[in-house]
């Protein structure tokens, strides 16, 4: 998964967000939410009128494709 950076205010920097969603704003405005990965507070970071592209490796999306299944009984097997 790519970097995205996003300023920290209980940390007071900037640090790598985890598990970044886009956000489409009423304005129109693209933006990203996700969590510290220091703190793990929920970040923001606006990124402009174009939907960003969030890149993920072929390893990662194939062990969330095999990992996240649900069998009957509702826990993760």
């Amino acid at each position: 998964m790519s970097e995205i950076q996003a300023y920290d205010i209980k940390a007071r920097k900037k640090v790598s967000m985890k598990n970044p969603q886009p956000y489409l704003m009423r304005n129109g405005t693209w933006a990203l939410k996700g969590t510290s990965s220091e703190t793990g507070i929920r970040l923001f970071s606006i990124v402009g009128k174009t939907k960003p592209r969030i890149h993920q490796s072929k390893s990662d999306t194939f062990r969330k494709l095999f990992t996240s299944r649900q069998c009957g009984c509702g826990r993760d097997c």
